[in-house]
């Protein structure tokens, strides 16, 4: 099954594609914002100086977040009450949006400030898939260490 993006800046800048889904009566939503020299400060990174940006590859802000939250202002904040595995689905659901993403628009750079130190870790153990072979991981930038560069096989150095 292949994920359906909705394009919601379809004729301006910042291109932005969001999808949906749903575990356990929870709506989450991710959202993919494309990085340009006209958004700069969309991106959560602050590059090191000898950080080599992508010049011919698209550059993509990764987010996701339970809907209600995002409708609360309660951004990031974890839901309670999900029965045992809804993580892991959750965390499965992302995934395969990143990978769909990746294949669909054809990205060569991926940043995102994972919550914590552990939804850090999830996304570090993702480029460990076989699905993801070729790609790498850049992770511990600024600010506060928690922002990532995930570099798609496109733009892998």
């Amino acid at each position: 099954m292949t994920t359906f993006f909705d394009e919601l800046a379809a004729y301006g800048e910042p291109r932005q594609h969001k999808t949906v889904f749903k575990v356990s009566d929870v709506e989450y939503e991710v959202y993919f914002t494309q990085i340009t020299d006209k958004n700069p400060f969309d991106c959560t990174v602050d590059f090191h100086p000898g950080f080599i940006k992508p010049t011919y590859a698209k550059h993509y802000e990764i987010a996701f977040d339970a809907k209600l939250n995002r409708t609360n202002k309660t951004y990031f904040r974890r839901v309670k009450g999900l029965p045992p595995g809804s993580a892991i689905k959750v965390i499965n659901y992302v995934e395969r949006a990143i990978f769909d993403h990746y294949t669909t628009f054809h990205v060569g750079l991926y940043t995102y400030a994972p919550y914590d130190f552990k939804l850090s870790c999830v996304y570090c153990r993702l480029i460990s898939r076989p699905r993801h072979a070729g790609s790498s991981i850049e992770v511990g930038l600024e600010p506060m260490g928690r922002s990532h560069v995930l570099r798609g096989q496109v733009f892998n150095v």
